[in-house]
């Protein structure tokens, strides 16, 4: 029988990834009064930046996993460290051109999947252009910002983050004083996210050394599966979205507040994700007993202090992201927005289990059972029977719900053959 993990020791982990979390905080402090900017423009404004997020997060997906890969396979063999970085840089730049090339040319029929007004669409178009400059920037910048993760370097991290948000803060408020809103917006993010890179690069000392075919195979082995994973998940978001879009322009208008205050704490959990990775690679390494029980434990407390994040910043992020749009035309759907937020918070910890251990294939499975078996169905239904904004909001919480119940009853299944 397992004894009970001494609440020092539970402490002692959060301190260990409070450090991880602090970063993505001040990111997403940071990313709201950019999003607040460009927020304030208008309702069509708030419309194209939102339908954008979306899309952006399926352009990304292959970038950012890619780059969890490279941390997986870093994080369990820190002394061949050069050679993976650079293979982890190789595949980052090979697939991030290939991916702007082809998102340059079809940016406007991509536009097509929402059902939006031509104005929105003509300024989606170009953004998406500008998004495919910008990706092979971001995509470099992965590679030293896992290095200082990983080396538990986050001080650096942070002080990249902050000087290059800045710079992207006063390029969207020059943008608007002057007129040019929306466009000038996204330049300024593509300026910002230059002097992010080159940042990282400088803190990381990153060094170009030789490439390793063996280590391009385990990481591209390991993001096959994360990729898999997100990729469905991105399809699942974008027809959530496209269901959204089709009840009106008020109705979408109310979601896409809602969507992106709980978008905006769920980013966030990439550092609760990413500082859990590094501490049960270290217990690994370490050999840990108990170490299931640890995961366990830190669960229950973490979904606690979930519950209690999100009276504290829900209403500031609605007033800085999207008060054109009344507290009480969002109020009460934002609070049932709000569980998916809790929810993610539990996945996150099993997918960090899971990911130390070298596991990916459940992750690979989650979007398809949350996503495509669970969210997808919900959605036809509430687009058939117009169940309208109260169904919207049920359906992101119900989905993540579903994912981290499986991920522990895999993790159940499969005690056997993960390090516990």
């Amino acid at each position: 029988m397992n004894k009970k993990l001494p609440l020092k020791e539970i402490l002692k982990t959060f301190i260990f990834v409070l450090p991880y979390i602090l970063v993505e905080f001040t990111n997403t402090l940071l990313v709201t009064i950019d999003k607040s900017i460009s927020n304030s423009i208008g309702k069509t404004a708030i419309i194209v930046f939102s339908s954008f997020i979306t899309l952006n997060w399926a352009i990304n997906t292959i970038q950012l996993y890619i780059g969890n890969a490279h941390t997986i396979v870093l994080s369990r063999d820190k002394k061949n460290s050069k050679q993976i970085n650079n293979s982890a840089m190789f595949i980052e730049i090979v697939s991030s051109i290939i991916i702007s090339i082809i998102l340059f040319t079809f940016s406007k029929q991509i536009t097509y999947i929402y059902n939006l007004e031509s104005t929105a669409r003509e300024i989606l178009s170009i953004i998406l252009k500008l998004k495919a400059i910008q990706l092979p920037i971001y995509s470099i910048g992965l590679i030293p910002k896992n290095i200082l993760k990983v080396d538990a370097k986050t001080n650096k991290v942070w002080i990249a983050t902050v000087t290059s948000s800045i710079i992207n803060i006063l390029g969207d408020l020059l943008s608007v004083k002057f007129g040019y809103n929306e466009i000038g917006i996204y330049l300024s993010t593509i300026v910002s996210s230059l002097v992010d890179t080159i940042l990282l690069l400088i803190f990381s000392k990153y060094k170009l050394f030789r490439i390793s075919f063996n280590y391009i195979k385990q990481m591209l082995y390991f993001a096959k599966d994360l990729i898999f994973d997100k990729f469905i998940q991105r399809i699942v978001n974008i027809y959530y979205t496209h269901v959204a879009s089709s009840f009106g322009t008020n109705i979408y208008a109310i979601h896409c507040v809602c969507a992106t205050i709980i978008d905006t704490l769920c980013e966030i959990t990439e550092g609760y994700y990413f500082g859990l990775l590094v501490e049960y690679s270290n217990d690994i390494e370490k050999k840990k007993e108990n170490l299931l029980h640890k995961v366990d434990s830190i669960e229950s407390y973490g979904n606690i202090f979930a519950m209690l994040f999100i009276p504290i910043f829900l209403y500031p992020l609605w007033f800085t992201l999207g008060n054109s749009i009344s507290w009480n035309e969002c109020n009460p759907y934002i609070w049932i927005y709000s569980i998916e937020f809790i929810a993610k918070v539990a996945g996150c910890n099993y997918s960090a289990y899971l990911s130390a251990n070298k596991n990916t294939k459940s992750i690979r499975m989650m979007a398809f059972i949350g996503g495509l078996c669970v969210r997808v169905p919900l959605c036809y239904i509430i687009y058939k029977y117009n169940i309208g904004i109260i169904g919207l909001s049920m359906v992101c919480g119900i989905d993540r719900i579903v994912r981290a119940i499986y991920l522990r009853l895999y993790i159940k299944l499969k005690k056997e053959t993960l390090f516990t």
